[in-house]
């Protein structure tokens, strides 16, 4: 029987976890100017679901979303395309880290990781200043500069 490495094993088995994870709508909120055109970035979902938002990273499995405030993850399966409101995806946008909470909101933080070390909270400061503390039990998966990596275990 082949020998399978733990780094290999891990990283198969988040892979697994992010099969149960699908896309949770934002927060119902009304426009405070219900004629006013929408802007941001048009997502269509294989679904037949067209939302406005701002596609504010992209990592290896899909998109983080943002409207009013709210932070969604969107798989790649499950986006049919983006229109984005510039006209083209913005540089850079892959280059953000976000951290994946294993819990039934599917919270997802974004920003840049600050600190990583085997079986201590992981830290990430978010974009608009605040700094999170993860347990490492919390998380699910994370992605550094794009690519998905298995959580940090304890030493």
């Amino acid at each position: 029987m082949a020998r399978i490495s733990r780094p290999l094993l891990a990283l198969t088995l988040v892979a697994a976890a992010l099969l149960l994870v699908g896309f949770r709508p934002f927060t119902d909120v009304q426009s405070v100017c219900p004629k006013c055109p929408e802007k941001g970035d048009r997502v269509s979902f294989k679904d037949g679901k067209v939302m406005t938002c701002k596609v504010i990273g992209k990592n290896e499995d899909g998109w983080v979303l943002e409207r009013y405030g709210e932070i969604r993850f969107a798989q790649f399966r499950e986006v049919a395309k983006v229109d984005f409101q510039s006209g083209a995806e913005p540089k850079g946008i892959d280059g953000y880290d976000q951290v994946l909470i294993d819990n039934k909101g599917q919270t997802i933080l974004h920003g840049t990781l600050i600190a990583i070390e085997p079986g201590k909270p992981m830290a990430l400061k978010a974009v608009r200043g605040q700094v999170y503390l993860i347990a490492p039990k919390q998380v699910l998966v994370y992605y550094h500069r794009g690519k998905r990596r298995a959580p940090p275990k304890s030493k």
